[in-house]
Parts: structure tokens; sequence; C-alpha cells
């Protein structure tokens, strides 16, 4: 009888350890994005402070993919020691020249190296669950990964507005960036990780074809994902995350920012749970069918933001978007590790945070942007247009999946007639 739930996934050897490691080396997420918005508004500005934060999401952008592909040839043990002592170091820097105020560029310039830094927790760890777990736990460790980030995105504003009521900012940026470091040191020496890196160097070498690009069919398919989790992510994070706390700062009530973005995230975590529990099996519903479903949902409550008025409202629809993106979250992950080869796996999981850190970086440039420009009420209506778009690229990529698995289905038969059930039953 195949393993399944929390439960098991939590009770396998290494997986305590590896969570605990994780987790700390992600700190970060939840903390810097926050303070680095307003502790660069304070000395800069809200549009400059709205840069910052799109460089800083950018560097990783930029560089993942870069050491996801380090991981896959099987230095992630390496890239983890080296890149997690680096971030600190750009971290303490970028502190350093925010409070001598120098050129808002050259902050810029900061942000961009601190997120360029920034170790590949996700492309190690994502890659390892397959080979590491029994098949029954791969989905139920994705979903775990997601709880854990979405938890972190609870506490990391609570925390990080401690600091900011004590008037020291900067040592919350700190504070999170050494977590990383201790995490990221910590889960480089742990004996799965060391023991799939062996293996991934053994297969570079031995593989004259491990860096041959995915069929057509599948880099299409890829590329078509990535654009609906850059869309997604615009306005789920980047639009948001920035747009929230800037809007309750410019009342002189940054905690309240705080909360709200607490409450987002502890939708997001419940809807990992529930996801996690009633989600529907690949027989029932294909996972890339569940993509635009879950997408419409999304736009929904979406559509409730520019409607929240005072903070009671405003937590209660965070929530509800929390909750109804966080699936979407789980079936990116699931669908990103079905379309890429073996020997890409980390690559493709980086690429989907580049992804992810693509639509964060430009909605949190554009939220400060259209607020100097336009004011709350227009920041407040736009995200629902990105939304929409995700919405179009759901429904998309389901029927080019779709048309693909038949294709396939066609030629193994011999162009029998396609049954109704081939697409569930290829999943």
């Amino acid at each position: 009888m195949q393993k399944t739930g929390y439960r098991a996934f939590l009770s396998t050897r290494h997986v305590p350890s590896i969570v605990v490691s994780m987790t700390l080396a992600r700190l970060p997420m939840g903390v810097v994005t926050l303070i680095l918005v307003l502790f660069v508004s304070v000395h800069y500005g809200a549009a400059a402070s709205g840069m910052a934060t799109a460089a800083f999401t950018a560097g990783v952008a930029c560089f993942g993919p870069v050491f996801g592909r380090l991981v896959d040839k099987g230095h992630g043990p390496l890239a983890l020691r080296i890149l997690g002592v680096a971030e600190l170091v750009a971290i303490l820097g970028l502190v350093g020249g925010v409070m001598a105020e120098i050129h808002p560029a050259a902050v810029v310039a900061c942000s961009f190296a601190a997120g360029a830094l920034t170790p590949p927790i996700a492309g190690v760890t994502r890659s390892l669950w397959p080979v590491m777990l029994d098949i029954g736990l791969v989905s139920t460790a994705y979903n775990f990964e997601v709880l854990i980030v979405d938890l972190i995105y609870v506490m990391g504003p609570l925390l990080a507005s401690l600091f900011i009521a004590a008037g020291i900012p900067e040592w919350g940026l700190i504070a999170a960036t050494i977590g990383c470091t201790v995490g990221s040191l910590s889960l480089s020496r742990l004996a799965p990780v060391k023991s799939h890196a062996a293996r991934n160097r053994k297969r570079a070498l031995s593989r004259e074809d491990s860096t041959a690009l995915p069929r057509p069919r599948l880099l299409t398919l890829a590329i078509g994902l990535l654009l609906l989790v850059c869309l997604g992510k615009m306005c789920y994070s980047g639009w948001l995350e920035a747009l929230i706390p800037l809007f309750y700062s410019n009342q002189g009530a940054a905690l309240l920012g705080s909360i709200a973005i607490s409450a987002w995230s502890v939708g997001a975590a419940c809807g990992v749970v529930l996801f996690n529990r009633f989600q529907p099996g690949p027989r029932t519903i294909a996972i890339h069918k569940q993509l635009p479903l879950f997408a419409a949902i999304f736009l929904i409550t979406t559509i409730l933001t520019p409607l929240a008025e005072g903070i009671v409202s405003m937590c209660v629809v965070m929530f509800a978007i929390g909750m109804a993106g966080a699936p979407c979250d789980n079936l990116y992950y699931q669908l990103s590790g079905s379309l890429a080869p073996e020997e890409r796996q980390a690559e493709m999981f980086s690429w989907l945070n580049t992804a992810t850190s693509v639509g964060v970086s430009t909605g949190a440039f554009f939220a400060g942007w259209v607020v100097e420009a336009s004011g709350f009420d227009a920041a407040f209506s736009l995200p629902v247009l990105c939304t929409l778009a995700s919405l179009i690229f759901a429904f998309a990529l389901m029927v080019r999946i779709g048309v693909g698995k038949q294709q396939c289905h066609h030629k193994a038969v011999g162009l029998k007639p396609h049954r109704p059930d081939a697409d569930h039953a290829s999943n």
C-alpha cells in the first residue's frame, strides 16, 4: 500500500532535517520584500522602493536557472555553501548603502546583487523528492513545500513588523539572511543532498545528451507554463505584496499592511492543506485541466480587491485570494515536474522560480509606478487584468497539452480511435 499524507512524509528518514534546513534558508522570502519596500521608501520614495524590490526579484530571476543547472550537474552542495555566505555579504552591503543614502541607482544595483546570489533551495529540494521518496509522497512533498512558503509569508510580515515598529528594519533584513545562511549550509551537509549531487555528477559525465534541449513540444509547453506563472504571480505576489504595504504606510498605519499580508498568507496555507486533502485525482480531473478551474476561482477573488473598505474587509479579501491562489501554485510545480526531463528537473524548477520572480518584480515595479502616477484606486483595479490574462493562458495550455496527449496516444495505438479516458490514464 502506498504511503500518502503529511504524516508519512514527515516520518520518512532525513525529511525532518531537510524541512528544518530549507525553512531556515527560505526565511528571506517572507521578510526581505516587505522590509525592502518600506525601508527604501523612507529614504528614497515609493517609486525607488518599487524599483529596488523589482531589482531584487529580477536578480533571482536572472541567475536562478544558472544555479539550477549547477544543481543538475551535481554541484548543489557547493552552490549552497558559497551562495549562502555571499547573499549575507550582499544584504549587509545593501543595508549599509541605504543607511548611507547612496545614489538610488546604486541601491537598485545592490538589490539586484542580493537577489542574484540567492541559494537554489527550490532546485535542490524539489529535484530531490522524486528520487528520495515513494511515488505516493512526491506530490505531498511539493504541496508541503508550498505550505512552508505560505507559513513563512504568515510569520515573515509579523516578524518584519516587529523590526519596523522598533525602528530597526535593517536588522530584520540581516536576521532573515542569517537564517538563510545557516539553512543553506545545513542543507548542503545532509546525506540525501550529497548523494543526489554525486548521482547527478555521474550522470552528467556519462550522458552525452544531458545538455540537449527538451523536445520542441515539451519546450513549447514549458514556455507556456512559465508565462502562465509569470502572469499569475504579477498580481498574486508582486503587485499586491508591494501595493498593500504602500497603501497602509501612506495612511500612517504600516502595521495594518503587515496584518493584511499575513491574512493573505494564512489563506494560502489553508488553501494548500485543503487542496492536498481534497485534490481531485488525475483520473478524475487531469492536472492540466485543473489549472483553468482554479485560475477562474482566483480571478473571482481578485475582482473583490477594489471593493474592500477598511482593514477587516481587506483581510477577508486577502484571505480569499490566498486560498484561491495556493492550488494554482501546487499545480504549477506538479505540471512542471512532469514536463521536464529527468536531467533537467532542478533547472526547470529554477525556471519556474524565475517566472515567479519576473512576475513579482514586474508587479512590484508597476505597483509603485501606478501609485505615484494615478493613485491607489487605479493600482487596486489593474491586477484584475493580470488574473484575466492568466486564465486565458491556462485555457490555452490545457488545450495544447490535451492535443499533445491525443496525438501521442494515436501514435502509440496506430491511429486507433481515441478513448475518452486516455488523458486521465496518461497522468
